[in-house]
């Protein structure tokens, strides 16, 4: 007769949620990186920025610019916060999560911003109206590229 300790060691419960636990960590962290793509900000085609640095666009997302070189009022497009795009730009351009509120320098004021729901969304208004910004996925816009709007930033994928 076998005794138990010739037996096998089993791994206790705690060892395998252990094991178990960090198998769904990997997974998640490599699917959010699978999911992150460049991103591309983008403005009117008659914007006469031809492009703009990472801090400039972040300064306006922020409340800290309100007005273009010419004068003209800037407006701020997002996305809904539950968007990856949406995570993707706060992460990588305002260093924040997606659900950050920002307030105009000095004030109470929230920075207000129009909320679109799909990156043919953001495109459409962003080239229906001067002075807009916003940003979609770089590989969408490249399938949807109307000639309306032009790209003034890529913000590669971590």
């Amino acid at each position: 007769p076998e005794t138990a300790s010739a037996l096998p060691s089993r791994p206790s419960m705690k060892n395998r949620w252990w094991k178990v636990s960090a198998i769904a960590s990997a997974l998640w962290l490599y699917a959010s990186l699978a999911s992150a793509e460049s991103l591309a900000v983008i403005v009117n085609k008659n914007n006469p920025n031809s492009s703009l640095s990472t801090t400039t666009v972040a300064s306006m997302y922020r409340g800290e610019s309100l007005h273009w070189p010419g004068g003209d009022r800037i407006k701020l497009v997002n996305r809904e916060i539950s968007a990856e795009t949406r995570k993707g730009f706060y992460l990588q351009v305002l260093n924040a999560k997606p659900d950050q509120v920002f307030y105009r320098q000095g004030t109470p004021i929230p920075v207000q911003s129009v909320i679109e729901r799909s990156d043919d969304a953001v495109l459409r208004f962003v080239g229906t109206i001067e002075g807009a910004i916003g940003y979609v996925s770089l590989s969408r816009y490249r399938q949807i590229d109307d000639g309306l709007t032009k790209v003034i930033l890529i913000v590669e994928s971590p």
